[in-house]
């Protein structure tokens, strides 16, 4: 009878261990996402932060540019600005489709759209992000602070082979 008891404890404290076991996995599972997201849409105020440029006011917009967005493409996809000025992005979707502008370096572009790619619901309230519906028209403001080359595009599934944008900074 004891020998019983005995065999019927250690699989009830195994079956408990693997409770506990199964649950620690799944809480893994379900934070692990909010994690990688979380790190890779703080990319923009890291290191190439002052290569992109920052959020700009907009008591001191230089000069506004509208960006069409037609299912694909950016119209224009090269723009050129001068260092220290701040722009007024319009932008404005012309197309059937949900889009977004993203201002970044192309390494964090890349890997915000494989987030899009795991994630395609997920909207950044990030300043240099903008998500448009169609029809819909939003503005980004940006200043660039550093004479460099400054890319933006769309990171939603599908559309970030041909979705891209290049701003030229030009030297003040």
């Amino acid at each position: 009878m004891n020998l019983k008891k005995l065999i019927c404890t250690i699989t009830q404290k195994e079956q408990n261990v693997m409770k506990k076991c199964f649950s620690i996995f799944f809480l893994i599972l379900m934070f692990w996402p909010v994690s990688v997201s979380t790190e890779m849409n703080s990319q923009h105020d890291g290191t190439n932060a002052s290569r992109i440029g920052k959020p700009g006011d907009p008591a001191n917009v230089t000069r506004t540019i509208e960006i069409k967005v037609i299912d694909n493409r950016f119209l224009p996809s090269k723009i050129t600005v001068m260092q220290d000025e701040t722009i007024k992005f319009i932008i404005k979707n012309e197309g059937l489709r949900r889009h977004e502008m993203v201002i970044d370096t192309l390494e964090n572009l890349k890997k915000h759209a494989k987030l899009m790619r795991s994630d395609p619901a997920y909207i950044s309230d990030k300043p240099n992000h903008v998500d448009v519906l169609p029809r819909e028209q939003k503005e980004l403001i940006w200043h660039f602070t550093e004479s460099s080359i400054v890319d933006f595009a769309c990171g939603y599934p599908g559309h970030f082979k041909k979705m891209r944008g290049k701003i030229y900074v030009e030297k003040k």
